[in-house]
């Protein structure tokens, strides 16, 4: 479970795929993982965290620009995520 902590998570709207928050992965218990959305941090039991987490490659090569809400965009910018087009 270590190997999460200090990933990206994104949470996406629905069918139309736009990624509306990033989170990190700040810690990992037995039981639990608390994200950081930025303006909140949640903690989640394992049964109910439904991401996968990605580093930050990982992040930057799944999602392109188009499909990001302007609060997500800033959110990339303030983690440091670069965000290009196709």
């Amino acid at each position: 479970m270590s190997e999460m902590l200090n990933k990206y998570c994104a949470k996406i709207f629905g069918k139309t795929g736009v990624i509306i928050e990033i989170g990190v992965v700040k810690k990992v218990a037995s039981r639990t993982v608390h994200v950081d959305w930025g303006t909140k941090t949640w903690i989640y039991q394992n049964k109910d965290f439904i991401w996968t987490p990605l580093s930050k490659e990982e992040f930057e090569e799944k999602y392109k620009k188009p499909k990001f809400s302007e609060g997500a965009l800033a959110r990339a910018l303030e983690l440091g995520l670069k965000i290009t087009y196709n």
